[in-house]
């Protein structure tokens, strides 16, 4: 990713950020999707809450990062996103920030 384009996502990001707009912003309806995903809530909650609440600060995270805020471990993360189809967390790490982008 070129440095503009990173620039330009992280002022997307921070212009979306609840810290600063004082509420939550609804997730785009990819991650909506995701964080209502029945394979996905069953078993780890904290994942689907992360989605609706924070899903844009998955654009910057790595997996290690995010697995540990939600109370994952890191390869049952990277499995249930495979099992959501990406086949890595850099391909959902992209849908995120595509989404961000078009915010």
């Amino acid at each position: 990713m070129a440095d503009a384009d990173w620039l330009a996502l992280e002022r997307a990001y921070r212009r979306s950020s609840p810290a600063r707009a004082g509420k939550p912003m609804p997730p785009p309806q990819l991650v909506a999707a995701l964080a209502c995903e029945p394979k996905l809530i069953g078993k780890h909650p904290a994942l689907g809450e992360f989605l609706r609440t924070r899903w844009a600060d998955a654009a910057f995270m790595t997996a290690a990062g995010m697995a540990e805020t939600v109370g994952l471990p890191t390869t049952t993360l990277i499995r249930l996103l495979a099992a959501l189809g990406y086949p890595n967390f850099r391909s959902f790490r992209d849908a995120v920030r595509a989404q961000l982008r078009s915010r």
